[in-house]
């Protein structure tokens, strides 16, 4: 990814005053915020132009042409990877004749593609596919504006202790030092529920133990509840909750019933295995824009 000239002079002035290109990055990130950081190599390279040259303008290569053997590979890949994307760069470099450098850096560069990961779903069971077009089709039955007024809410564990990348941990000397990360046994872990609407966020709310029947639905009467009654027009509002254990319990559904009126999505209406449906499966972001911090890891309890 090629910077401006205003963030390479930012990268510049800031590795000089805190001298760490790590410090730099973090700098960056609290600078410009919800961007990535650029790359330690990238960092690296960018000062090494400075140094060098004594300028933070990108190096140019006039008149430069991609060699035979670049153009050919370019073309070869191009058709190996439309026809196998998951290809690994291993294997191409194999079939193509190349270094998988010279892949890399034409996936990169020439084709202007990224690596994706895959995504992990919910394995949808041949009983699940009759209760989603169920579900489906009353929703659809609704009325138009009913979209409007959908509570969605979900609870997700938020890991207090930070990542520890193991590639990255090296000490170079002639012998094993026996130096090493301490890491605690269990790590520490927050669990969040949140709730969304197209009007309004509720949450989030902190669980200090694990979530049962008991306390989950405390929450929903002296928290939710609460806030639920504060929103304009609150009796038009339909409530949704997944079918972990705390939320099918007997008491909860029938308190839920009692509050939301024929607009409460029961445990039997709601298809298992069903993370796609929910909208917080998709803005948990939100929450760690609320918790204003970066710490935090995210790991699903569906």
């Amino acid at each position: 990814m090629k910077h401006d000239i205003q963030t390479r002079i930012f990268l510049v002035k800031t590795y000089y005053k805190l001298g760490s290109i790590t410090a730099v990055q973090r700098a960056y990130r609290t600078k410009y915020k919800n961007q990535t950081a650029p790359s330690y190599c990238a960092i690296q390279n960018i000062i090494s132009v400075f140094e060098t040259t004594g300028s933070v303008a990108h190096k140019t290569h006039k008149g430069e042409q991609p060699s035979e053997k670049r153009q050919m590979a370019k073309i070869e890949l191009e058709n190996l990877v439309a026809e196998i994307p998951n290809l690994s760069i291993r294997k191409a470099a194999s079939a193509v004749g190349v270094s998988p450098t010279l892949i890399r850096n034409i996936l990169r560069d020439d084709l202007h593609l990224k690596p994706y990961k895959l995504h992990d779903w919910h394995k949808i069971e041949d009983a699940d596919y009759e209760k989603r077009v169920v579900f489906a089709k009353w929703f659809l039955s609704l009325p138009a504006e009913a979209k409007f007024f959908f509570v969605f809410s979900d609870e997700a564990y938020f890991y207090l202790s930070l990542p520890i990348n193991k590639q990255n941990n090296r000490v170079w000397a002639n012998k094993d030092p026996y130096e090493g990360v301490e890491t605690p046994l269990h790590d520490e872990k927050v669990l969040v529920w949140c709730g969304i609407s197209a009007k309004k966020i509720y949450g989030p709310f902190f669980f200090e133990n694990h979530v049962n029947q008991h306390n989950y639905l405390d929450m929903l009467k002296t928290y939710f509840w609460q806030k639920h009654l504060d929103t304009a027009d609150y009796k038009k509002y339909y409530f949704q909750q997944d079918g972990a254990t705390p939320h099918t319990a007997t008491l909860v559904q029938d308190w839920l019933k009692r509050q939301f009126p024929k607009k409460f999505v029961t445990k039997e209406m709601w298809p298992p295995r069903s993370p796609d449906l929910n909208p917080c499966d998709f803005f948990y972001g939100v929450i760690l824009n609320l918790l204003c911090t970066t710490q935090y890891r995210r790991h699903w309890t569906n």
